[in-house]
């Protein structure tokens, strides 16, 4: 099967409040937000943004300090909060004329929709999330026990991991495909053309950057990555998705849902792992089609 590559796609431009943000729309139907999560930006969705836009209006935006969206100051970590990104989302509805979506997270786009869907419930239709991520996930995740998968998070917090990695393209290859395969169940899914598009993303200016400020803003030991509101029972329909083969998000973690979810579905799904979108592509749309179109 021919790739689909970034340039086959539609490209758009959203000035917020104060953040632009790149995102690619396709398709008609009612509106359906792909939001990606680290290593990645909008492409790690191009397996499920055309065979879903006969039923939807697919809009899939890089997060701010990703992809082709506007980096913020990067020396101001502040900036980079899940909390900003909540209300980007928000606005990005807004710019569009979008009341209400449909909304799919991964990754990092799971603590967003865990935010999302109860600071802005009225504009969520029904959610997805791949790889549950809820309040205590980080002390499971920044446990000695867990710190050979977890180890990279307080690397991004040293000013050198930047110039390390962005170094040079090999630099920058072979950290991004050790995750890309590592956090996959097939370990050598990631290669050749692939894999080249994703080195092409991060050697963007800031791209490496503003990934790893969003690892220094929510995900080091001193952050606050949850606030009150995070730590309510949320009404809001959620299908769950989780690789029985993720390493970083083990699927014994899913038990943290319980307790701040009462309308949820949990799928556990053999020989996946993380990056579910591009390991089960199909699989994947199934759900979403059949969880959102009933």
């Amino acid at each position: 099967m021919t790739l689909r590559r970034p340039e086959d796609f539609k490209h758009h431009q959203a000035q917020l409040t104060d953040i632009r943000l790149h995102f690619v729309r396709e398709g008609r139907g009612r509106p359906l937000l792909l939001l990606h999560g680290w290593p990645g930006f909008w492409w790690e969705w191009h397996k499920n943004i055309g065979p879903l836009a006969d039923a939807f209006d697919v809009i899939v935006p890089d997060m701010r300090g990703y992809g082709d969206s506007e980096k913020p100051d990067l020396s101001r970590i502040e900036l980079f909060h899940l909390d900003r990104v909540v209300e980007d989302i928000a606005q990005l509805l807004d710019s569009l004329g979008i009341e209400q979506a449909f909304l799919v997270g991964h990754d990092y786009a799971a603590l967003v929709l865990h935010k999302f869907v109860r600071k802005h419930r009225d504009r969520v239709i029904q959610a997805a999330i791949i790889n549950p991520i809820t309040p205590g996930f980080e002390g499971r995740y920044l446990s000695p026990g867990h710190f050979p998968e977890s180890w990279y998070s307080q690397f991004h917090q040293l000013d050198m991991a930047v110039e390390l990695v962005s170094s040079s393209r090999d630099a920058c290859r072979a950290y991004f495909r050790h995750f890309l395969n590592h956090w996959s169940h097939d370990k050598n899914l990631f290669q050749g053309e692939e894999l080249e598009i994703y080195v092409d993303n991060f050697m963007k200016p800031g791209n490496i950057h503003g990934g790893f400020n969003f690892y220094r803003a929510n995900l080091s030991i001193t952050s606050q990555p949850w606030t009150a509101l995070d730590r309510t029972i949320s009404d809001c329909r959620v299908t769950f998705l989780q690789g029985m083969g993720d390493p970083v998000v083990p699927s014994v973690w899913t038990d943290l849902v319980t307790p701040w979810y009462n309308h949820y579905t949990i799928s556990y799904v053999q020989e996946g792992g993380h990056f579910l979108m591009r390991e089960k592509p199909g699989y994947v749309n199934q759900q979403i089609r059949s969880a959102f179109l009933k």
